[in-house]
């Protein structure tokens, strides 16, 4: 008897051309493509299988899948995009049915999800068998459970999921305040957090004998945070209630969820949490599952609210992205906001969250040649002169704009991406940088000497005062 994982993986478009015939496409050639040793188990053209031993191989695959759909976006169009379904259980290797068990979830997930394959071309699910073995860092990937061809599953969240940062006790490993925490995490945060764009992660795995820099950072950064107190029976717990004052000077969204009492007798919150932040939930298990289901609501209806009331309203495309200094990946920098303007602006959907090198890779693509090389070395100049002290904003100022030479509202204009805002946290090594981007077709000339395009809105020269008259003065009536 051999217990490993078993992956069944179904390639398709992500248009629906079922009427138009076209052919499926091989998935042990996409595969192959960016996996070249993997040993698959054909169950059809666009269907195989295949195992691993551990969660941690499977996962490897799994990212380069994502990976490998993301830098292919801006080469191919909507017709020629290609989605896969994953699907991940576990079981007797040695015997066919576990192998016949995966495709028949895989044949349910991808009959399931029609709608989405141009938004989501990655689509990931793992057993509720495989979910409770994992720890905290790969549970955060993935949805609360349903249920898929008679099966539950936990299916991940999509790669531009925004991070919600929770706050709660920990305590130690079976412990009842680590249950509690657990339980909480499970049946009322991340259920709530479905249907809205934020995948919770739990502030656990960043703590250590000292409040650690990446902490801080999500504390200061993410675009929510919801903070568990604890059970008020044991006293307000000092690591959660620092870091929720952390997070009230920020001005940005948070949620409190509280137990409703304690050991049955109402308490009191401290005087300077807002009431209509904070909410009550059941103190024991037991209690009702109705009553659990509106405090789900009610948590998801507050997220919801406090993402609205924090909405800036843009008069040019803009963007915040985080930029991790040092990282030859380049996997962590990201867009941790975006307008809808720019979504317009660089033809692109669901830019938030999105990593930084393909987004940058699409842009390109819609540029004159001559452009994109001069482009990539001013923007990486300046950012270096943003890290080195000393230089100061006033030197660092782009003058290589953004030429559109293929874009459907945009073609023939000029776009500068001006930095208005930055900050370099050096324990975490992210350079945060708040981008606009202001159209500059009137200022910007191709450079003949040079070969590529500039704008004419900043420079060294004065300006010319001289042809300035005096006013004039007019006599007395």
């Amino acid at each position: 008897m051999t217990n490993q994982l078993v992956m069944a993986i179904g390639l398709g478009y992500a248009v629906n051309d079922r009427d138009q015939g076209r052919e499926h496409p091989s998935v042990e050639a996409a595969l192959h493509a960016f996996s070249p040793s993997l040993a698959l188990s054909e169950i059809e053209k666009n269907k195989a299988t295949l195992t691993f031993h551990s969660y941690d191989e499977a996962e490897e695959l799994i990212k380069a899948t994502y990976k490998s759909c993301s830098d292919n976006s801006a080469l191919l169009t909507e017709e020629k995009k290609l989605c896969f379904d994953i699907i991940l259980i576990a079981g007797d290797t040695d015997t066919p049915p576990i192998f016949a068990k995966a495709a028949n979830i895989l044949a349910g997930a991808m009959q399931e999800r029609k709608e989405q394959a141009s938004l989501y071309p990655v689509q990931v699910y793992i057993t509720k068998e495989i979910y409770q073995t994992l720890g905290p860092q790969y549970q955060d990937l993935y949805h609360s459970a349903i249920e898929i061809a008679s099966t539950v599953v936990h299916q991940r969240f999509s790669a531009d999921a925004q991070r919600c940062f929770v706050v709660s006790p920990i305590g130690a490993e079976g412990s009842e305040t680590r249950k509690r925490a657990d339980l909480v995490f499970e049946r009322y945060i991340k259920p709530a957090c479905e249907t809205t764009p934020f995948r919770p992660v739990r502030g656990e795995m960043m703590r250590g004998n000292y409040i650690v820099s990446e902490l801080l950072d999500a504390l200061q950064s993410d675009p929510m945070v919801i903070v568990y107190l604890g059970p008020p029976k044991l006293g307000w717990n000092p690591n959660v209630m620092f870091e929720l004052g952390i997070r009230i000077t920020t001005s940005a969204p948070y949620i409190v969820i509280k137990d409703s009492t304690s050991d049955g007798n109402p308490y009191d919150l401290p005087f300077d949490l807002k009431d209509n932040r904070v909410v009550d939930i059941p103190e024991r298990e037991e209690e009702k599952v109705e009553l659990a289901a509106i405090k789900i609501r009610t948590i998801r209806e507050r997220i919801l609210a406090s993402t609205q009331e924090n909405q800036w309203d843009y008069l040019y495309p803009g963007a915040t992205i985080d930029m991790k200094i040092g990282d030859l990946s380049e996997a962590g920098s990201r867009f941790t906001e975006a307008s809808r303007e720019l979504e317009t602006l660089f033809e692109l959907k669901g830019i938030i969250g999105k990593e930084l090198s393909p987004v940058i890779k699409q842009l390109l693509e819609k540029m004159p040649s001559c452009q994109r090389q001069p482009f990539i070395e001013e923007q990486g100049s300046l950012i270096g002169k943003l890290l080195v002290p000393g230089f100061g904003v006033h030197s660092a100022h782009a003058t290589v704009p953004i030429v559109f030479q293929m874009h459907q509202k945009y073609k023939g204009r000029a776009f500068l991406p001006i930095i208005v805002r930055y900050n370099f946290n050096k324990l975490t090594n992210v350079l945060r940088l708040r981008v606009l981007y202001v159209d500059v077709t009137s200022a910007t000339k191709l450079d003949d000497e040079k070969g590529y395009y500039i704008c004419a809105l900043t420079g060294d020269r004065g300006i010319d005062l001289s042809a300035l008259q005096s006013p004039i003065v007019g006599s007395a009536a």
